[in-house]
């Protein structure tokens, strides 16, 4: 839950141009979120709430992320790119909370995992990018970690769709 405390202070670190606290917050956040999974996961301490809540978590904080930084010049954004990833974040979170709630688990895949870790790491460039003003190789980096954070969003979709399509015949409505 300290996520969200920590999204709205990268959220207005990044529509008031602090670049440099934004991605200190922001790194902090994903770090906090790595080790909050790993440990939930080594004492067995998983549930039906968290596999909820620390997804949702996740999604509103990478994209508000993304949706504060499509304003900004020189991000390498676009909007159909953000649209996207918000679609597929908001489509999958539905898909999880209809088969949780019908008591069937629908945790993270590996490639939903590869997903948010590329998210985060491009989401990390565009940051850096903002604050240092570096040369044209860094955002040609930048750029490329945002292309693929874009198409693991659309694969790793699908593949939660693929799954729960034939469960999701079989569910009580």
């Amino acid at each position: 839950m300290s996520r969200l405390g920590l999204a709205v202070i990268v959220f207005a670190a990044i529509a008031y141009g602090q670049y440099l606290l934004a991605l200190i917050v922001f790194g902090v956040a994903a770090i906090t979120d790595a080790l909050d999974g790993y440990f939930a996961r080594l004492l067995n301490q998983t549930s039906a709430l968290g596999r909820q809540l620390d997804p949702l978590i996740d999604k509103v904080f990478v994209s508000g992320a993304f949706i504060y930084l499509l304003n900004v010049p020189e991000t390498g954004l676009a909007p159909w790119m953000v649209t996207t990833i918000v679609v597929r974040e908001l489509l999958i979170q539905g898909l999880r909370s209809l088969m949780e709630g019908q008591g069937v688990a629908f945790g993270a895949k590996t490639a939903g995992k590869l997903k948010t870790v590329t998210q985060c790491l491009a989401i990390v460039g565009i940051l850096l990018c903002l604050w240092l003003q570096p040369p044209q190789a860094w955002r040609l980096a930048r750029d490329v970690l945002t292309w693929a954070a874009v198409l693991l969003t659309i694969y790793s979709g699908l593949g939660y769709v693929w799954v729960a399509l034939p469960r999701l015949r079989t569910l009580k409505g």
